[in-house]
């Protein structure tokens, strides 16, 4: 069990607190275009106002490779980030700038990727970053599995801490992967297995039941000798599944793979499409989405569950009517977290964007933006910026 080291009990009066954000937030001609990232670590900001620190922001935007690239600059983010609080950011262009008994309350630093230093976790260029403040605290779970200096340098050298959304991504986490009220059921989907082998294998030692959706459940199907027709599958991981669904049975795991497929000739905007048993899907069909009998099983498992870790869509959902199976999951998810209070964490950019199709987002008990971070943590792999903090 992680044990998270809070800075709200801490005393930051006139302290500098340098507060490591993800501010790489999508943008068209420089205006923000999803404010997602920056509105997750606002109550952390707010809270060190309160305390009254002195707060610098250090972030990234994009791959600048070490180079300075204005098109990646902060400026731009740091007028928006003023616009939210209604309090001046003073923007700095350069390690080493006055900080530390400076009248202004809050700085951002430029993109710290424009420092190959950064990057390369070199321990000098982190002890530099250290010397602009008294505390480090670390909000940014979406890139803590980097091992970066602003990540996992700057705490050998200053107090550290999570700041609130780190910590509520570490205790939803827990709650659900390494503490879960049982049963714990995962629902993996997407198009790739060959991305997720270490998640599978993973999960098949936590959970009691695990849900195989979306195109990686042809070559689940395929391993199992049944036809799948002109469906997209991955030749090179047949041999995985099998040994994914073997491990299953020796661990007594629920694995749960379609039995029926909303299939269609090819895949466009509003294709017909039919609902068809696997057993009888024709050479040129191609399956988009689970079936009907499919989505009642899993309806049927999900009543059964009191903790769910859900990763990938179900389905093509870019493309209607495909998008139907990951709806009416998220949909039902959102009723038991509201009426039955189970426990249910969602993560990664797809699972995400077909969650917002059902318009329930909000009745998730947690869903993580973190991207790679999220799927490195399904993987069992200690992430770099939160053991930075820990080991202290």
């Amino acid at each position: 069990m992680t044990k998270i080291r809070n800075f709200m009990d801490q005393d930051l009066s006139n302290k500098v607190v340098l507060l490591r954000t993800d501010f790489n937030v999508p943008t068209q001609n420089n205006k923000i275009v999803d404010f997602t990232r920056i509105n997750e670590s606002i109550p952390t900001i707010k809270a060190l106002i309160e305390k009254k620190a002195t707060i610098l922001i250090v972030t990234h935007r994009g791959r600048p490779n070490g180079k300075i690239d204005t098109k990646l600059s902060m400026a731009p983010i740091a007028i928006e980030v003023e616009k939210i609080l209604k309090k001046p950011i003073e923007f700095i262009d350069k390690i080493g700038q006055r900080v530390k008994n400076n009248p202004k309350k809050i700085f951002m630093l430029e993109n710290i990727r424009f420092h190959e230093e950064e990057e390369k976790n070199e321990l000098n260029f982190a002890k530099e970053l250290s010397k602009m403040a008294d505390i480090y605290i670390n909000d940014a779970f979406s890139v803590s599995h980097r091992a970066h200096s602003s990540l996992c340098g700057i705490p050998k050298f200053l107090p550290s801490y999570f700041g609130l959304c780190m910590s509520k991504e570490i205790e939803s986490l827990q709650n659900s992967l390494s503490t879960p009220k049982k049963p714990l059921l995962a629902i993996i989907g997407g198009s790739k297995i060959l991305t997720k082998i270490d998640i599978l294998k993973n999960l098949n030692k936590k959970v009691d039941t695990m849900i195989i959706g979306g195109a990686m459940a042809n070559t689940f199907l395929l391993a199992k000798g049944i036809s799948i027709g002109a469906s997209l599958f991955e030749s090179q991981c047949i041999d995985i599944a099998q040994d994914i669904i073997n491990d299953a049975k020796e661990k007594n795991v629920n694995l749960i793979i379609p039995v029926d497929g909303k299939v269609a000739k090819s895949l466009s905007m509003n294709a017909v499409a039919k609902n068809k048993n696997i057993e009888d899907i024709e050479t040129d069909d191609m399956i988009l989405d689970l079936g009907a009998e499919s989505i009642k099983i899993i309806l049927g498992e999900l009543k059964k569950a009191e903790t769910v870790i859900w990763n990938g869509p179900l389905g093509a959902i870019e493309y209607k009517p495909f998008d139907q199976a990951t709806i009416t999951v998220a949909k039902e998810l959102a009723r038991n977290c509201k009426q039955k209070n189970i426990k249910v964490v969602a993560g990664g950019g797809d699972t995400i964007y077909g969650i917002n199709l059902s318009k329930c987002v909000k009745d998730f008990t947690h869903v993580s933006t973190a991207g790679g971070a999220f799927l490195e943590w399904l993987e069992g792999k200690t992430l770099p910026g939160v053991s930075a903090i820990l080991d202290k």
